[in-house]
Parts: structure tokens; C-alpha cells; sequence
């Protein structure tokens, strides 16, 4: 996830705590990603992009389910671990691009606070472009992030959030309170992801750690595993502190959230496993995919469908994508 605005770097909105639940239905290949970010100093324009790995749908979820997620599915953490563990393989190299250019709007609706855009590109020059002329200001290190996304043929939501006028007392009054936004993101994958990869920014001094809850729901077991380092030092971790691991939670799950949302649940028992991360940087770190916990064997086909992810794993692998254009009628 990036965000970028027109301030100095110690002005920023800045993100205080992430909740994220991920629902998964591996029978029909579709992810639900419904975060919840609290951000400070939102007295100032907010921007924010994610990538996704096919065109993704945005709508406002109403009513936050984190606070029951909490008290239904407590984190806990089994064993000690240090954030980052270490998982088997190797991936190194360089990802396939592709020719063309220009950004293609698919999609602009208001989604709570924010103004969403649903987009396409197929150079990154041009995409960062759009972002700076819409409001979506870039940092020094977005354009090699977008390039990285428009390189395996992403899609992006980029969401503006503009803070209402204050009068004259407002703004000699302190800083405004911390901001809540609760939304909604699917999109066709065959795995579970994550957009955990962030642009390299200025570091903050005393800059606390980032709180990061994850929630899980899916019909199997899964473990995330993101890749680590830089050219040949790279190697597949584990960038999330796992917590507990429920073999059926449906019950629980449906209690939790609200009506509206118990139809993005996959159908049969459903596994809930907790996630956090508190790290102050995300830097070398690339996405994240959850694997499944018990190895699989794959068919031809199931590998067909991983094709648009195995990038995120090893950029060598990541298969030169046909032009976006083909894929833009709204």
C-alpha cells in the first residue's frame, strides 16, 4: 500500500494501527479484503494505492467487524517468535515487462470518506503521473514500487481522502483526532494475498511501531510467506507473528461480522487463524501470499491460475502479461 500527499515527510497522515480481514473462497477463486486504517494528523489530503492481481470491486463496509473479531478470535501467540522467520527456497531476478503506456480509468465512485479509482496501467511513468495530477502525490520511491506492480500486470485502487474545511478556530485548534476508515476489496485470486510491499520513505525519528491485526477466514490452513532481501541475498520469510488457529469457526466468524457479510463467506467449515506485526519498517519485504499449511500437489491447471502471483515469490518467474487494455470495459 502507498500513500503520498504535499507535505513534508513529519506533517504526513500517518498510520497508527491496520485491521484486515481476509476472507478466502478457494471453490470460487475470489478474495475479500476489508481493512480497517486508522490514521493521525488527517487534517491533511490522504492517499493510498493498492495493487491487486485482477480487477478488483470496492465498496464502504458500514459497520466494523474488528471489534468483535477481537473479543471472538483474541490474538495469541502459541510460541515466541521474532516477526521474521525464515522459509525454504530461493527467488531471484528480474520481472518481465511490456510495452505500451497510458493509465485507463476503470472505475471512480465515492467509497466512505474517500474518492476511489479503480486503474490500469502499463508504465509506470505515466501511472505516477496520474497520481500526482489527481491528488495522489508520490514519494521519492513509488515509481520503482509501481513499476514492480505494472511489470506483472496489476490493477490499483487508489483512494483520495480530501478532510473537510475548518473554520479559523479549527485550525489553531490542535491536531485533529485520529481517523477510521472501513472498506472493502475483491478481487479474483486463487491464494490469498496481501499488499504488504511498501515504496522506501524517509524514515521518521522515533517513529513507533506500526500495529497490524489480521484476521483470516478460509476452508484450509495457511501460512504467509513473503520474499526478503535483494538480488541474490533474497529469500522466502515469514513476515507475520502467527497467534491462534481455529479448525471451524463459522459460528464465531458469523457472530462477528455483520449480515451483509456472511455471503462473502466460503461455503463448510472455515478455518480462522490470527495474524500481527508490529514492525517499524516493511522495508525489503514484498508481498505477502498464504500458502497452504499442508503441502499440495498441483495440476496443470492450478498452476495455470497461480501464473499471475508467482512474481510476488520470484520475480523471474512472473509471466509477461497481455496488454491491460484488453480488459477495461467497465
Amino acid at each position: 500500500m502507498f500513500r503520498g500527499i504535499r507535505v513534508a515527510p513529519e506533517q504526513m497522515p500517518t498510520l497508527s494501527r491496520e485491521k484486515v480481514l481476509i476472507i478466502h473462497d478457494a471453490a470460487k477463486g475470489e478474495e475479500h479484503f476489508i481493512r480497517e486504517v486508522a490514521f493521525e494528523r488527517a487534517g491533511e489530503r490522504l492517499g493510498f494505492v493498492v495493487p491487486t492481481p485482477t480487477r478488483p470491486t470496492v465498496a464502504a463496509v458500514d459497520k466494523t467487524p474488528f471489534t468483535n473479531l477481537r473479543k471472538a478470535f483474541p490474538f495469541f501467540a502459541p510460541f515466541a517468535v521474532d516477526g521474521i522467520g525464515r522459509g525454504g527456497g530461493y527467488g531471484r531476478g528480474s520481472g518481465a515487462g511490456f510495452g505500451g503506456g497510458g493509465v485507463t480509468v476503470l472505475e471512480q465512485t465515492k467509497v466512505g470518506s474517500f474518492e476511489t479509482y479503480v486503474l490500469a496501467a502499463t508504465d509506470e511513468a505515466d501511472l505516477a503521473k496520474w497520481l500526482a495530477d489527481n491528488g495522489l502525490v508520490a514519494s521519492t520511491g513509488a515509481e520503482a514500487w509501481l513499476k514492480h506492480y505494472v511489470q506483472m500486470g496489476f490493477y490499483y485502487v487508489a483512494m483520495r481522502y480530501d478532510p473537510p474545511k475548518r473554520g479559523r478556530k479549527a485550525k489553531d485548534a490542535k491536531a485533529p483526532p485520529v481517523t477510521a476508515e472501513t472498506i472493502r476489496i475483491s478481487f479474483a485470486t486463487p491464494m490469498p494475498y496481501y499488499p504488504y510491499l511498501e515504496p522506501v520513505e524517509p524514515k521518521l525519528k522515533g517513529e513507533s511501531p506500526r500495529l497490524l491485526e489480521v484476521w483470516y477466514a478460509g476452508v484450509e490452513a495457511v501460512v504467509p510467506v513473503s520474499l526478503h532481501g535483494a538480488g541474490a541475498q533474497q529469500a522466502w520469510v515469514r513476515p507475520l507473528k502467527p497467534g491462534e488457529e481455529y479448525a471451524d469457526g463459522r459460528d464465531k466468524v458469523e457472530g462477528a461480522i455483520a449480515a451483509d457479510l456472511h455471503g462473502l463467506l466460503p461455503a463448510g467449515p472455515l478455518v480462522v487463524q490470527t495474524f500481527q506485526d508490529q514492525k517499524r519498517s516493511r522495508e525489503g519485504l514484498g508481498d505477502v501470499l498464504f500458502v497452504p499449511k499442508e503441502p499440495q500437489r498441483l495440476d496443470a491447471a492450478q498452476v495455470a491460475k497461480l501464473q499471475p502471483l508467482l512474481g510476488i515469490l520470484d520475480p523471474a518467474l512472473a509471466p509477461k502479461p497481455a496488454e491491460v487494455a484488453k480488459d477495461v470495459a467497465p
